[in-house]
C-alpha cells in the first residue's frame, strides 16, 4: 500500500478505516497485515509526535481485536503477547499525546489502559487511569462507567466489610451515571445495569444512597503533620484501599496489613515481621520524598561542606540525597517482595538468586515457563503482582510493558554502583559521556514518584494476595497441629 504522496492526516483516516473493516470481518490476516503497515508508518519521519501517538493507539486496538478473535470467550490466558502489546502501545501513545490538545483521544487511551489494568489484576492502578481521564474531561462517561466496573471487582478482594460496602456505593454511583448518559453504547449500558442489580441485591437501597460525611481527623494534629497527610492522601500514597476512592482525612493512615494466620506450632512470625519491614521502609521514604519536594531552603547539615563547582550545572544537597534514598529503597522493595513470595508460596527457588522478574518462572528461567501455581491461580492480586513485575527491566528479559523501564533500571545501577548526577540545566553534550548518568532535577523527581506509586501498589497487591491464600487455607481440612496467631498492634509510642 503506497502512502508516499498522501498527507499524514489522510493516511491516519485510511488506516483507521482499514483496521475497523478488518475488525468487523473478524479477519485475522488483514489485522496482522495492518500491524506491519502501522510499524512502518511509525518509523516514517513525515509524522509528528501526535500522529505517531495515534498510530500507536491504532496498534493497541489491532492487538485487542486479534486477542478477541483468538480468545472469543474472553477467558484469556494469564500471559499473552496480545495483552503486552496493547499496554506497551497505549502507554507510548499516552506519553506522546500528553502535551497535545487532543483530549478525546487521551481519554480513550486512559480508559482503555484502566480496563486493561483492571483485567490483569492491577486494580488499584486501574483507578488512577480512569481518574486521570476524568481530570481531563469530567464528563467522559465511558471512563465513569468503567471506573465503576473496576471498583466493583476491586471490592471483591477488599476483606474489610465496611470498606467493601463503600467501594460498592461508589461503584454503583458511577455505573448509574454511565447508564444515564447518551455517550455510552447500549451493550455497555446493559453490562453496567446488570452490575447495578447485583449490588442492589446485596445491600439495602437506603444504605447505598447514604454517602457518609466523615469527621475531620486532622483537627488535633499540628500543621506539619496535617500538610504531610494531606499531600499523601491527595497523591493516593497511603497503604489503604479507600485512598483509591477518597482523599479525606478518614483515609490518612496506612491501614492495610496481612491477615492473622494459622501456622504450625513451631513456625515463627516471619511473614508478619517481613511485611512490617516492607511497610516501614515504604512509609519512611514516602516522608523523605515529601520533605525533599517541599524543602524551601538548604539543610543545616550542608553548611560548610566544601564542594567544587565543576561548571556543569550539577546540584548537590541533603535534599537530593533523600530523593536518591527514596529511589533506591522503592526499587529494593520489589526484590524483597519476590523473596517473601518465594517462601510464602513454597516455590522452592534459590533465595540468593530470586528477583521480582524471575520469581514467577520455573527455576528462575523464563525459558522454562511460568510456575504451575501461577498458571492455575484464581488469585487476582497474584496476577496483578506478576503483571506489575513486567514494569521492571532485567537484562534476562528482552521486553517490559513500561517504555521507561530500562532507563529507570539504568538509573538505579548508576546510583548504586557508578557516577550519577542531578543537573538543573540540561546539556546534551554531557549526556553523551557514558561515565556519568545525568538527569534533570524535575525528571528525577518524576521518576522517583513513579517508583513510589509502583511500590505502594505492589505492597497493596501483596497484602491482598496473602488474604486470598489464607482464606483458602482456612476452609481446607488439616490434621496438622496448628495454632492461631492473633494481631497485636505495636503502639505508636514505642516507635522510637
Amino acid at each position: 500500500m503506497n502512502f508516499d504522496e498522501r498527507r499524514p492526516i489522510d493516511i491516519l483516516e485510511t488506516i483507521g478505516e482499514i483496521i475497523e473493516a478488518a475488525r468487523e470481518e473478524n479477519n485475522l490476516l488483514k489485522l496482522e497485515e495492518s500491524i506491519d503497515i502501522l510499524s512502518t508508518l511509525i518509523d516514517n519521519a513525515r509524522f509528528n509526535q501526535r500522529e505517531i501517538g495515534i498510530l500507536n493507539y491504532f496498534l493497541a486496538n489491532v492487538w485487542s481485536y486479534i486477542q478477541r478473535i483468538k480468545f472469543p470467550d474472553e477467558e484469556f490466558p494469564l500471559e499473552t503477547p496480545e495483552l503486552e502489546k496493547q499496554i506497551i502501545h497505549l502507554r507510548i501513545a499516552n506519553r506522546l499525546l500528553k502535551d497535545t490538545n487532543d483530549n478525546f483521544k487521551k481519554c480513550q487511551i486512559q480508559t482503555n489502559l484502566g480496563n486493561l489494568f483492571s483485567h490483569i489484576g492491577r486494580f488499584s492502578e486501574a483507578q488512577e487511569y480512569f481518574n486521570q481521564c476524568l481530570e481531563i474531561d469530567q464528563n467522559f462517561e465511558m471512563a465513569i462507567g468503567n471506573r465503576g466496573f473496576g471498583l466493583y471487582y476491586y471490592a471483591r478482594v477488599v476483606f474489610d466489610a465496611t470498606q467493601q460496602f463503600i467501594f460498592m456505593q461508589y461503584a454503583r454511583k458511577d455505573l448509574l451515571n454511565a447508564i444515564a448518559s447518551n455517550q455510552v453504547y447500549n451493550e455497555a449500558k446493559y453490562a453496567f445495569a446488570g452490575m447495578v442489580k447485583q449490588i442492589e441485591s446485596a445491600y439495602p437501597l437506603k444504605e447505598l444512597n447514604d454517602f457518609k460525611k466523615y469527621k475531620d481527623f486532622y483537627k488535633k494534629l499540628d500543621k506539619k503533620e496535617i500538610n504531610y497527610k494531606k499531600w499523601s492522601a491527595e497523591n493516593k500514597l497511603f497503604i489503604n484501599p479507600l485512598n483509591d476512592i477518597l482523599t479525606e482525612s478518614v483515609v490518612a493512615h496506612d491501614y492495610l496489613f496481612i491477615p492473622t494466620m494459622i501456622l504450625k506450632s513451631d513456625d515463627k512470625l516471619f511473614f508478619h515481621s517481613m511485611f512490617n519491614q516492607l511497610k516501614q521502609e515504604f512509609v519512611s521514604v514516602r516522608f523523605l520524598f515529601y520533605e525533599s519536594v517541599n524543602s524551601p531552603k538548604p539543610h543545616f547539615s550542608d553548611k560548610e561542606v566544601v564542594l567544587m563547582d565543576t561548571l556543569d550545572y550539577s546540584d548537590y544537597s541533603f535534599t537530593l540525597e533523600k530523593i536518591k534514598i527514596a529511589f533506591r529503597v522503592c526499587y529494593s522493595i520489589f526484590d524483597k517482595i519476590s523473596y517473601f513470595i518465594n517462601i510464602y508460596l513454597n516455590l522452592g527457588l534459590d533465595k540468593n538468586r530470586v528477583s521480582f522478574r524471575t520469581v514467577w518462572y520455573n527455576n528462575l528461567d523464563k525459558n522454562k515457563g511460568l510456575n504451575t501455581k501461577l498458571l492455575t491461580t484464581k488469585n487476582w492480586a497474584m496476577r496483578g503482582l506478576f503483571w506489575l513485575s513486567k514494569d521492571l527491566h532485567e537484562k534476562e528479559f528482552d521486553t517490559t510493558i513500561d517504555p521507561d523501564a530500562k532507563e529507570i533500571a539504568t538509573i538505579r545501577n548508576f546510583i548504586e554502583h557508578k557516577s550519577f548526577k542531578i543537573i538543573n540545566s540540561f546539556n546534551e553534550t554531557w549526556t553523551k559521556k557514558t561515565e556519568t548518568f545525568e538527569i534533570d532535577r524535575q525528571l528525577f523527581y518524576d521518576k522517583t514518584f513513579k517508583l513510589l506509586k509502583l511500590s505502594r501498589s505492589a505492597l497493596m497487591y501483596l497484602s491482598f494476595l496473602v488474604y486470598d491464600e489464607e482464606r483458602k487455607k482456612s476452609i481446607e481440612q488439616s490434621n496438622e497441629l496448628t495454632i492461631p496467631v492473633n494481631f497485636l498492634k505495636i503502639k505508636d509510642a514505642d516507635k522510637i
